[in-house]
């Protein structure tokens, strides 16, 4: 049966009949794309559903480059949806548009304009657009605000990429804006900063540096913005800094580095010699004075709780790889390798793939990982997580796995971070490429909750050449592992299945946790947490396992050809199994998997009993048209559509029962 032939009305009678699916594979290495999570919902918190308690999956615009990057709830009911387009021309006459100055951005997308859009919360009207001026900055990709969940909505910040002539001066842009969406006063933009995120200099690599695409950034409830910058895995330079409330650099007491009239100081910020320091930073460059390094020989030999049961050696994650402290005078820190053999690759600058603050606190947690050199000389990337009160003292950190006397030899990276208010935990989205000897903690082998199992507990198959996610909690007090899920979809084959899920929810699907089932590269593109401590996400796989009510399901091996797809998926609190999981991606043949492959899902919002999703359908790169076959749409508002014409942004907004 030939989808390429079926009506709309046959896409929704197909989708009834569970044949949805398919997405992009998206297999990429070290410098795949990740983001910060946000805090408890991205500020605003869960709320009730819009539109009727129905289901809207629509296109938005008709000029073949529209994308929806990301997306918040703000605290009277409408949705704020960022992204890019190359005209307006698609949204409605009549609603209200606010050019934003582009201020100090240094920056020319050509083509390019930058939007805000407000939603009524029916999801039927656009209320308002705010946009940078044609031809300046790219695109909305990430937004915050300042509130705690829950509560009104206060100042709004935003980021996107910068675009110049010479890609080594381009980079993202942070801003605040003048007004909310919420108090009816005009929106503008109150300051702007530039961010440095250089493309690697090393032989061979081509593509804009991961600190543009990842753009890893929060905002505390005092208005205070950290942020990290610079070139991953190269030789130039990395760092995490700090942007006061009036957007200018500043300092934070205890992180390692300061810098002022007198040069770089190691020490307190308040004892900063020959005047004030001016601003701060912590170094994301391993062996570097100013890094995330011991500077004396007890922290260095300190050995202490790996926050599951075991333990692990160093104050700090990166005296890993070093013989010895890093002493605060210069010339005097050790080189490599360290304690178990492991030593830095001649590209020491590493890859911040998540900020988040807790807005109650004002405490940093960040996660990052480091290009690294295996004892026998093999490259390997490994994974780090940090927390820091609010005057920058450490609290804690985090391997995610156990350190012993054998290196845990897949290429391990952090994605993603975001505050789970509820159970008081961090919720941490890591990747591994491959799988041998140690990986990242199993769901079943977490101490603090013995005898527990997750929805996914372990790595499994015969394919080790492959990118999988996993999601951890961790206390945000004390680092201890609460729980553990690998997000790793099967291979389309599902080789080495076994019996099923028992939760009727899991709609028959075999279990992750029986027999040894092959899995295929599955990435997280988007994390949110929700008032209950539930886990929102947006990935991609091939056969990606989706619940007995998702709006649109995934064929089971008999039933046909699986595809790679996009996906939004809602785990329990525990991690032990899934609220909810849908497809987002165009109808495909079922006997041959053509006419999907071709969405991409970029940011995802909690709602009470529901879920939004946004992204784009991809177009082809040959001839500039929709890739593949539409997706499934539903009560498609006026200002959307029902088809794709080139690049189309998605907005899906669907609605579950919790089980």
């Amino acid at each position: 049966m030939d989808v390429f032939r079926f009506s709309a009305s046959a896409f929704a009678a197909l989708l009834i009949a569970a044949c949805g699916g398919g997405g992009s594979s998206n297999a990429g290495g070290a410098g795949g794309a990740g983001a910060s999570g946000g805090h408890g919902g991205a500020g605003a918190g869960p709320i009730t559903p819009p539109a009727g308690d129905r289901n809207v999956v629509t296109y938005a615009g008709h000029t073949k480059a529209e994308v929806f990057s990301a997306v918040i709830a703000l605290s009277d009911g409408s949705i704020l949806v960022g992204g890019s387009a190359e005209d307006l021309a698609w949204v409605p006459e009549g609603v209200p548009r606010e050019e934003l100055s582009a201020g100090n951005i240094h920056s020319s997308a050509t083509g390019k304009i930058a939007f805000l859009m407000q939603i009524g919360k029916d999801l039927t009207t656009i209320q308002r657009v705010a946009h940078f001026p044609a031809g300046t900055v790219r695109d909305v990709r990430r937004i915050r605000t300042t509130n705690l969940p829950g509560q009104p909505t206060g100042s709004i910040y935003i980021s996107g990429s910068r675009d110049v002539s010479d890609p080594m001066q381009d980079g993202y842009y942070l801003a605040k804006l003048d007004g909310n969406f919420v108090d009816g006063e005009a929106i503008s933009v109150a300051w702007t900063y530039d961010v440095e995120a250089r493309p690697r200099k090393a032989a061979g690599y081509a593509g804009e540096s991961a600190y543009e695409t990842i753009q890893p950034w929060d905002v505390g409830s005092d208005g205070s913005v950290v942020y990290g910058r610079g070139s991953e895995y190269d030789f130039d330079w990395a760092a995490i800094e700090k942007l006061g409330p009036d957007g200018k650099p500043t300092t934070v007491e205890a992180w390692p580095a300061h810098w002022g009239a007198s040069g770089e100081f190691r020490g307190l910020a308040s004892q900063y010699p020959g005047g004030a320091a001016e601003h701060s930073a912590i170094v994301m460059k391993a062996g570097r004075a100013g890094s995330l390094r011991s500077t004396s020989a007890e922290d260095y030999t300190l050995v202490h709780d790996d926050g599951n049961g075991n333990t692990k050696q160093g104050k700090w994650p990166d005296d890993y790889y070093f013989s010895g402290p890093c002493l605060p005078s210069p010339g005097e820190c050790a080189g490599g390798p360290g304690y178990t053999g492991y030593r830095t690759s001649d590209k020491p600058t590493q890859r911040v793939g998540g900020i988040v603050i807790d807005r109650k606190t004002g405490d940093l947690y960040f996660g990052y990982s480091t290009q690294s050199v295996l004892p026998g000389g093999n490259p390997d990337f490994e994974p780090a997580v940090v927390a820091m009160a609010k005057d920058g003292k450490l609290k804690w950190w985090s391997r995610l796995y156990q350190e012993t006397d054998q290196n845990s030899t897949p290429d391990q990276y952090v994605d993603h971070v975001a505050i789970d208010d509820k159970t008081g935990a961090l919720v941490v989205v890591g990747r591994s490429h491959g799988n041998n000897v140690i990986n990242l903690w199993s769901g079943d082998e977490v101490a603090a909750n013995p005898g527990a199992t997750s929805f996914h507990n372990g790595f499994t198959g015969t394919n080790g050449n492959i990118h999988i996610s996993w999601l951890g909690k961790l206390g945000l007090d004390d680092g201890k592992l609460a729980a553990a899920s690998w997000v790793a979809e099967y291979a389309d084959g599902m080789k080495g299945t076994g019996e099923p899920y028992a939760d009727p929810n899991l709609d028959g699907w075999p279990s992750h946790n029986a027999a040894w089932p092959d899995l295929n590269t599955t990435r997280v593109s988007s994390l949110e947490v929700d008032a209950e401590g539930r886990v929102y996400l947006t990935a991609s796989g091939r056969r990606t396992i989706t619940t007995r009510s998702a709006y649109q399901k995934m064929l089971k091996k008999d039933e046909g050809s699986s595809t790679w797809n996009s996906f939004v998926r809602v785990f329990s609190p525990s991690l032990d199994t899934l609220v909810y999981s849908s497809l987002i991606v165009g109808t495909w043949d079922p006997a041959t998997g053509a006419g999907g492959d071709n969405t991409s899902l970029l940011g995802v919002l909690p709602l009470d009993k529901g879920v939004i999703a946004v992204g784009k359908h991809e177009a082809d790169e040959m001839t500039g048209m929709a890739k593949g076959n539409p997706i499934p749409t539903e009560n498609v508002p006026a200002w959307g559509t029902k088809t794709p014409e080139g690049e189309s942004a998605i907005f899906a907004h669907l609605l579950f029962e919790s089980p």
